[in-house]
Parts: C-alpha cells; sequence; structure tokens
C-alpha cells in the first residue's frame, strides 16, 4: 500500500493547499521523499506559478510534470464534475484511478489533495469521498477556526467515517492570536472531544509564505513525522 495522506476540507477555499504545501515543505526539509498529487484542477491553469498544483510542486521538491500531478484540468471554477461537463469531458472514476496508480510508488510518502469538501462530485457517479477509498490512503481534515466550524468538521468526520476512511486528524488553518475570540480560542478542544480525532495543528494566519517560512512553521506547530 502506498504512504501517504488525502487532504480534504469542510469547505472550498479552506487553505487546503497551503496545508499540504506546508506539510510537503516541512517533510522535504527533514529530507523525507515526498510526491504531491492534486487529480483536478477547475478554473485555474496546472502550468500557471500560482496554481495550486505548481505550489505543491515548488513546495515539495516532486520533479514529476504538472500534467502528472493534476492530470485532470478544467476552465471554470465549478465542482469537476459540472466543469468537465460543461466542458464536454467525461472523467470516470477508473480514470482517476488510473492516474493514481501511475502515481503513487513515485515516493515515499505522497500528498494527495482534494477539491473542495468530502463529498464534492468528481463525475457522474463518484465523489471525492469515493477516490479516497480507492487510494486507500488516511484523511487529513483542514478546517478554519472560527464560529461555525465544529458543526462543519463534526459533518465531514462523521461522513468520512461513515464511509469507511480512516480521518487521522483535524489541521486548524488560519488562526489570529490578536484577534481569535472565545470560540476561536475553545473551538480545538470541543472539535477532539466531539469529533473523537485529534487536532494536529492550529496554523496562524500569514502572509508571508515562502518555502523557508513554511518549513519554520509546519515544523513548530505540526509533529509532521507522526503522519506516517
Amino acid at each position: 500500500m502506498a504512504q501517504g495522506i488525502f487532504v480534504t476540507g469542510t469547505d472550498t477555499g479552506i487553505g487546503k493547499t497551503f496545508v499540504a504545501a506546508g506539510i510537503a515543505a516541512a517533510l522535504s526539509a527533514k529530507e523525507v521523499d515526498v510526491g504531491v498529487f492534486k487529480p483536478m484542477l477547475s478554473g485555474d491553469n496546472r502550468e500557471d506559478p500560482e496554481s495550486d498544483t505548481m505550489i505543491l510542486k515548488s513546495m515539495s521538491g516532486d520533479e514529476s510534470l504538472p500534467s502528472d500531478i493534476t492530470p485532470f484540468q478544467f476552465d471554470e471554477p465549478l465542482a469537476p464534475y459540472l466543469a468537465a461537463k460543461r466542458q464536454g469531458v467525461y472523467v470516470t472514476q477508473s480514470d482517476v484511478k488510473e492516474s493514481w496508480e501511475r502515481m503513487k510508488d513515485r515516493h515515499s510518502f505522497t500528498i494527495v489533495e482534494g477539491a473542495g469538501g468530502i463529498a464534492v462530485p468528481y463525475g457522474e457517479d463518484f465523489l471525492v469521498s469515493d477516490v479516497i477509498k480507492d487510494m486507500n490512503l488516511p484523511v487529513l481534515i483542514v478546517a478554519r477556526p472560527d464560529l461555525g466550524t465544529v458543526n462543519h468538521t463534526y459533518l465531514t468526520v462523521d461522513y468520512s467515517q461513515r464511509c469507511g476512511l480512516n480521518v487521522i486528524g483535524v489541521v486548524i488553518n488560519g488562526f489570529n492570536p490578536e484577534t481569535a475570540g472565545l470560540a476561536e480560542q475553545t473551538n480545538p478542544e470541543l472539535i477532539e472531544h466531539f469529533c473523537k480525532v485529534p487536532v494536529l495543528g492550529i496554523i496562524p494566519q500569514m502572509d508571508n509564505k515562502d518555502k523557508k517560512t513554511l518549513v519554520e512553521v509546519f515544523g513548530a506547530e505540526m509533529d509532521v513525522e507522526s503522519l506516517f
């Protein structure tokens, strides 16, 4: 079985790419042979230096081609299934699985990032959760820090576990100690209590997101080696 994690989130725009890239950078700095895979990308060009694909590639040091890291790319910023359909493209669950099979053994540890949340449609009859089952990877959930996150996180954890997936923990992203209220301060404990999974890291809100800074922050705020 391939070693790695699947990074999903409680919502879109939650910082999945940032967290996946931060973990990749921190592992790479520890001389771990880390690869990245983001099967579907909507509304962006994978060759763009600012795309999720290229951010993951540069932070991990993965020398794979962008087209291997992200085999399916669509023009409009929509759920991959709808974006593909509007573009006249039909992607099957088997197509995604075959792409993963070509990538999964290239590195000692592979970080896979999904699109949006765990129940986002990837195709006519399959969701992100179905792809995770095929990959047989543990799930890391990225959540926001503020009011309402306990509900969203609980629903994501519960759905994942009902699908038979192994949720290894939650990373809270975007915590700002200067503006944090009571909700932000107590949410990590509530998540652990009600979701019965550990909060593996609380990542601060960051303006500077270069590789050196990510290595420092993720090295300090997460025990990345525990992800093995």
